[in-house]
């Protein structure tokens, strides 16, 4: 729902129905302008009321008449003086405090609204539609129960305002989280009028009510399983004629196309907090089975040897700052790799700072920045069936386990409801135990998630990935060579939602190794197809 819009069905519901007594004392001179006005001929009608008011300047029913005629216009800041003018200028029209205190809450000046409000109660100048007004700078402020109980008071004061005063309780509660509570003042608000255009809106934030309650439980549970066929699972090196190895074709280790079946299951607690305080953890669990069949040309070795089962933990407390959030982004993953049982095969922890902004008041754009320090222990455990350099990959200068420093920025653009463009710069360095593996990296990503009709997105995402290593290669068959890894990735993707529970998804993904040793320089294609469930 669009803002302007329903702030101009507000100002309707208040400016419209203007109590006869004014009418009854109007000067003669301003009938043609209200005449005018009356026959939504505003243009003339702010003619007429300037020229008035130009003649007239001790006039307060002129300035309330032009005053109400711009804010008619939606040129409500030009309103102010002359709806300010008419409250203070005796003597002064009732109804230009009304209309001036909507107008200061339209064009965002709170303090000052505040402040007539309390000139309003004073006199009781209306007392219905200043408890409205009431509810509403309240309700922009984020005191949502104050708003609630002001909203509650300008219905019992004057029924007429209780289908708009039901949608503005449901606004605050849907806000506050009482998803339920919403849903029904959404609904009261339906029923009392239903061709209304507030029972339009009311049915729109009733959808959003029943999609956000689903989206924030606070207990969530997603399961997935995707199909695959991926075309270099063992990462195989491309061409390397010409290279000398200690035993030509030795690398070579037959199938490395196959199958395989990747599973997902993963619970979030987010738990509603009271107050500014944050919190959200879980557990995630994955796994790559492949397809039983002989890949390696010198001995019997299944492809599942390269099967893989992940566990992670999480955990994010923090605080909300109204605009900006700051989190402690605490992760640990334990893989396990089957060798030829299933044996553990790396530890990784990450522990660090996540802060976001938002960057517009709607949240359509957020910034987000992390930097965290980040541990990888690998168990260096491998199978000689398949890699035959035991003795080489067992030297010190082989010791993948590192320490160092992981840092990020990214932009999201939250676009047509459900429509992301992401854009983000990682950068890590990893202080290794082995000398050929210190590196740091740079790595950049953009991802799309465009609604293309109905419940069909399509996904796009591109990453780069500049690796550089900071010693060279302990190895002569390298000749002392400093590795350089520069991987490509590009993915597209269909993703149909059947329902808010289940989504099928299909697609394709290209990797391009490029690498100045040829052992890490290879091509890959994965086709996938699966499903998600979300309870």
């Amino acid at each position: 729902m669009k803002k302007n819009s329903l702030i101009f069905l507000l100002t309707v519901l208040i400016s419209c129905f203007l109590p006869s007594t004014l009418l009854a004392q109007v000067p003669p001179g301003l009938q043609a302008g209200i005449e005018q006005y009356r026959a939504d001929d505003y243009e003339e009608a702010l003619e007429t009321f300037k020229k008035f008011r130009a003649d007239n300047p001790s006039s307060s029913e002129a300035a309330f008449w032009l005053g109400l005629t711009y804010k008619q216009m939606n040129l409500t800041a030009e309103a102010l003086q002359h709806l300010e003018a008419a409250s203070t200028m005796k003597p002064s029209v009732k109804e230009a405090v009304i209309e001036l205190i909507d107008a200061l809450y339209q064009t965002g000046r709170i303090a000052e609204a505040r402040k007539w409000i309390v000139v309003a109660e004073e006199n009781s100048i209306y007392p219905a539609k200043t408890a409205f007004l009431k509810g509403m700078i309240l309700a922009r402020e984020g005191k949502h129960g104050e708003a609630i109980e002001s909203f509650e008071r300008s219905k019992k004061m004057d029924p007429s305002y209780k289908t708009a005063a039901d949608f503005q309780i449901g606004v605050s509660l849907m806000l506050e989280k009482k998803f339920d509570k919403a849903r029904d003042r959404f609904q009261a608000a339906i029923t009392q009028d239903p061709l209304s255009d507030l029972a339009a809106y009311a049915r729109r934030y009733s959808d959003i009510v029943e999609q956000r309650s689903f989206l924030e439980r606070p207990i969530r549970f997603t399961f997935g399983m995707m199909g695959q066929y991926d075309t270099n699972f063992i990462q195989e090196p491309n061409d390397y004629l010409g290279i000398p190895m200690p035993t030509p074709g030795q690398l070579d280790m037959g199938k490395e196309y196959g199958y395989a079946l990747v599973t997902s299951a993963r619970m979030d607690w987010v738990p509603a907090l009271k107050g500014p305080w944050l919190f959200n953890a879980g557990v995630a669990v994955s796994s790559t089975l492949h397809e039983r069949f002989i890949i390696a040309q010198n001995g019997n070795v299944p492809s599942t040897n390269y099967d893989m089962f992940a566990t992670s933990l999480y955990m994010a407390p923090g605080y909300d700052f109204g605009r900006a959030a700051l989190n402690l982004s605490m992760n640990y993953t334990n893989t396990l790799k089957r060798n030829p049982g299933y044996e553990r095969y790396i530890d990784t922890y990450n522990i660090g700072p996540l802060f976001r902004v938002a960057l517009t008041p709607t949240n359509s754009q957020i910034l987000e920045f992390y930097a965290g320090f980040t541990k990888k222990d690998y168990a260096n455990k491998v199978n000689t069936e398949i890699w035959p350099y035991q003795d080489v990959l067992d030297r010190d200068e082989e010791d993948q386990t590192s320490e160092g420093l992981s840092t990020h920025v990214s932009w999201f653009w939250l676009f047509r409801n459900t429509g992301l463009f992401n854009l983000k710069y990682t950068y890590n360095k990893d202080h290794a135990r082995g000398v050929n593996w210190d590196n740091e990296g740079h790595r950049f990503t953009a991802n799309l998630i465009y609604p293309v009709w109905k419940a069909l997105k399509l996904q796009l995402s591109g990453d780069a990935y500049l690796q550089d290593f900071t010693h060279p290669s302990t190895y002569t068959i390298f000749s002392g060579i400093t590795r350089k890894d520069r991987i490509y990735t590009g993915t597209a993707g269909l993703t149909w939602e059947f329902n808010r529970h289940l989504s099928a998804l299909i697609q394709y993904t290209h990797i391009r190794a490029h690498s100045n040793i040829f052992l890490y320089d290879y091509n890959r294609e994965i086709y996938a197809a699966g499903f998600e469930l979300r309870f």
